[in-house]
């Protein structure tokens, strides 16, 4: 292959991978156009088809395994959204809809403002409008118990 039609040929080989990473955002088919790019640049430098291939496939692969792990970690790292939720552990509360007697059974009840969702921690009946304590955060629920009145 002519050295100018080889260099065509790889650039077209790596702008249609960039178009597929663009579509499916796989995040291999840019490391391929990379290694497209590296053998464009060795024909533009006068190797042939040969060293052309090799250049295309360690640059591919090199590139692949250098740097596509760290990137990943790297777009998935989402920053923390601080919550104030831990901040109702200790914290009365009012049942609002009643919480059942028995394993799982959830009710309702208000912190402030917050409305959640709660359960016994001792898996006893809390009538609606009785006063109780959060004891911890279970997911999204609450696990309250009953306020001793003294």
């Amino acid at each position: 292959m002519e050295g100018g039609v080889a260099i065509a040929v790889w650039l077209a080989i790596a702008g249609a991978l960039v178009v597929i990473e663009l579509l499916t955002l796989a995040f291999v088919a840019l490391y391929v156009a990379v290694g497209a790019i590296a053998a464009a640049i060795a024909a533009a430098l006068g190797a042939g088809i040969g060293l052309q291939l090799l250049v295309f496939a360690a640059v591919s692969v090199g590139s692949l395994l250098l740097t596509r792990r760290p990137l990943l970690a790297l777009m998935k790292r989402q920053p923390q959204i601080p919550s104030n939720a831990p901040t109702v552990v200790g914290k009365h509360a009012l049942v609002t809809r009643a919480i059942n007697a028995g394993t799982g059974q959830r009710g309702q009840v208000r912190v402030g403002t917050e409305e959640w969702s709660a359960r016994s921690e001792s898996e006893e009946g809390i009538a609606g409008g009785v006063t109780v304590e959060v004891m911890a955060i279970d997911g999204v629920s609450l696990v309250v118990r009953r306020v001793n009145a003294s």
